[in-house]
């Protein structure tokens, strides 16, 4: 076999290594996301519908006296950046719902997808003991003012991977002014932030909220628009 022809397969072999990362890559993935409500489940792109669907209702505001039922049209490809909170049976979730139109078409409200969750518990940890709230996990996650490290070694185990610095950061006890949030390093269609809340009684901090979202870049309506 001369030199000529093994130039020309060692090209080959380059090719074929270089099409097998591209698309190996293509396959790759951001860990699962999902929320689990008072039992029912929901992931990012679901619809608006399958959540009224399921005994829930919107409201502007997270309290019972913002659930409304007049829901408005959005326009193609829109967004609404404030957040609709969920309640069921007059009782807060503390979930937020963003909300966009991925279509080309304006749509109903009730039509369009879910492209981000907030879960905010509050931003004090000696109201773990509150009752009349919907149960919420993230992830099958309890993270109501829940222990931070043990947080965050469950979502790495999910896959999830974080900066040893921002951990560190994290994870600081007596310091009001630390991190009070940290987010994955390498997603790639999503963003996922954990938040924590200084207890300035006890010098602790807990984790209090966690936000998920698609990466969309339309054009935002802002406040939720009215009919």
């Amino acid at each position: 076999m001369n030199r000529k022809t093994l130039k020309i397969r060692a090209v080959i072999v380059i090719m074929i290594m270089a099409f097998t990362t591209l698309f190996a890559g293509c396959d790759s993935s951001d860990p699962a996301m999902k929320i689990t409500i008072d039992g029912d489940t929901f992931q990012l792109d679901c619809s608006v519908s399958e959540i009224l669907n399921a005994g829930y209702e919107l409201a502007e505001i997270d309290h019972k006296s913002g659930i409304t039922k007049e829901y408005p049209e959005m326009e193609p490809r829109t967004l609404i950046t404030s957040s609709i909170y969920l309640f069921k049976d007059d009782k807060p979730s503390h979930v937020a719902i963003y909300v966009y139109n991925k279509s080309g078409n304006t749509r109903k409200f009730v039509d369009c997808d879910v492209y981000g969750f907030k879960y905010d518990c509050g931003d004090y940890s000696h109201d773990s003991s509150e009752t009349g709230y919907l149960d919420v996990k993230f992830n099958d996650i309890d993270v109501r003012f829940a222990d931070r490290e043990s947080v965050i070694a469950s979502l790495e185990s999910q896959g999830f991977k974080f900066k040893d610095a921002d951990k560190t950061d994290f994870f600081k006890t007596g310091d009001a002014y630390s991190s009070s949030l940290i987010g994955p390093t390498g997603l790639l269609g999503h963003t996922l932030t954990v938040f924590n809340d200084y207890d300035y009684n006890s010098g602790e901090r807990y984790i209090n909220a966690v936000e998920f979202k698609i990466k969309v870049e339309y054009d935002t309506s802002g406040a939720w628009p009215r009919t």
